[in-house]
């Protein structure tokens, strides 16, 4: 069976979160993307501790899409360095599995 994974992101705005949604899709390197927000996020940036509103994008995908997805999100986004990280799935349904995998053209 395909590896299906999962990409996730933040964005400072809806947005953005919505283009860059349309744009994971749209490419056929992910299914779906599930847009979440507003959260708070709290991190280290330039030595400063920082807090932010921030909406999180997670796109289903495939390990054989995944760098290509990683690329296309990271030219497309626009913080300096957006959070990609990558989530393997341990568990999915067949149906859904096929799918993910039929949505990306594999």
């Amino acid at each position: 069976m395909t590896q299906i994974v999962e990409l996730s992101t933040t964005t400072e705005t809806f947005e953005q979160a919505q283009m860059l949604a349309r744009l994971m899709v749209e490419s056929q390197l992910a299914a779906c993307v599930q847009i979440t927000g507003p959260i708070q996020s709290v991190y280290r940036w330039q030595g400063a501790v920082c807090e932010a509103t921030e909406f999180r994008c997670v796109a289903k995908s495939t390990q054989s899409c995944i760098e290509r997805l990683m690329a296309l999100v990271d030219e497309k986004h626009p913080y300096d360095v957006p959070e990609l990280l990558v989530v393997e799935v341990v568990g999915c349904s067949p149906a859904y599995a096929q799918w993910i995998v039929e949505q990306l053209g594999e």
